[in-house]
């Protein structure tokens, strides 16, 4: 088995913990209907994998009942809905890993979750910060904003934003992005930052963007319409702009697009699971559909390809050739 394998099966596997540890929270928070029901139901259904994955949670659940039952009460009953979700999967983080508090901290799940901004699933939203750049986030996307007397910093855990950038007028202080994969510090401009598994892809709409690998050795300039990915020690090549802003406008702009690809896409903006058959994954789909209404994205494909959609749920849909 390759090395490359090993690694995508074990990313595979860390992203069903990922979809597990997020039925736990909804099945725990005494919150679920029996749409989500059945959905985790089918879900479970799936493979092996999955049953593995949901046993792991199980073991969990058995260790958080070791934290004192008055924090798990207050947590319940006291806390607003979407902030008691995020506490108990925080709690649970920290029963996977019993009192080792500053490894959980230290854990990508960890700073998702408390990031000083968070959209969920199909939310996007504006944010004007202290300077007076604007920032926009995409779908399922978390950032914590670092300021300090020397940096304006802005630490991309997940998702995609959107950086409009205003001029320190006090100490001329820079502003940068950083993720996993390196920084882009902007020269005066509006750009693109969108952080993917294997990479961080940056897009400059109107100035420039310095890049910087994670490791120090790598640097570049990308300019106005024109963008380039920080990989793991390495910087990929430049190119030109296309369509990946168009998410600012309510847009996913395809042309001629795998379906594979614009169906992993799609599934970004859509709560729930999108699959698909390999045999109509290389069929393209050109076209300009709306982000906020995905059941209508997938009834249009029909029309357009010969395609069958199954919807086993509201949150499993599974797309076939016809």
């Amino acid at each position: 088995m390759s090395q490359h394998h090993i690694l995508d099966s074990a990313a595979a596997y860390a992203q069903l913990q990922q979809e597990a540890m997020a039925w736990q929270v909804l099945l725990w928070s005494g919150e679920v209907t029996a749409d989500q029901q059945h959905a985790f139901e089918v879900w479970l259904a799936i493979s092996d994998a999955h049953q593995q994955a949901w046993s792991e949670i199980e073991i969990m659940q058995q260790k958080l009942q070791l934290v004192p039952q008055a924090t798990i009460g207050l947590v319940r009953h006291k806390m607003p809905s979407a902030k008691r979700r995020q506490l108990l999967q925080l709690l649970g983080l920290a029963a996977v890993t019993g009192s080792a508090i500053p490894l959980v901290r230290q854990s990508d799940s960890w700073h998702t979750l408390a990031a000083d901004y968070r959209t969920h699933t199909g939310q996007q939203e504006k944010v004007v910060l202290a300077d007076g750049s604007q920032l926009v986030m995409n779908t399922s996307t978390s950032v914590d904003i670092a300021y300090s007397a020397r940096e304006r910093k802005l630490i991309l855990h997940a998702g995609e934003i959107y950086i409009s950038t205003a001029p320190d007028l006090v100490q001329a202080r820079p502003l940068l992005v950083q993720t996993r994969h390196g920084t882009a510090t902007a020269l005066g401009t509006k750009f693109n930052v969108r952080l993917k598994q294997h990479e961080t892809r940056v897009s400059v709409d109107e100035g420039a963007v310095k890049l910087q690998s994670a490791n120090g050795l790598h640097g570049l300039t990308i300019v106005s319409g024109m963008q380039a990915g920080l990989l793991e020690g390495a910087l990929s090549k430049v190119s030109a702009n296309g369509n990946e802003n168009a998410w600012l406008d309510g847009r996913l702009v395809a042309e001629q697009l795998r379906l594979g690809d614009f169906l992993d896409e799609l599934s970004r903006y859509r709560t729930g699971v999108i699959r698909y058959d390999e045999t109509v994954a290389n069929m393209l789909v050109s076209g300009v559909f709306p982000l906020l209404d995905t059941d209508r994205v997938l009834q249009s494909l029909l029309q357009a390809l010969p395609l069958r959609i199954d919807y086993f749920s509201r949150y499993w849909v599974r797309v076939h050739a016809a």
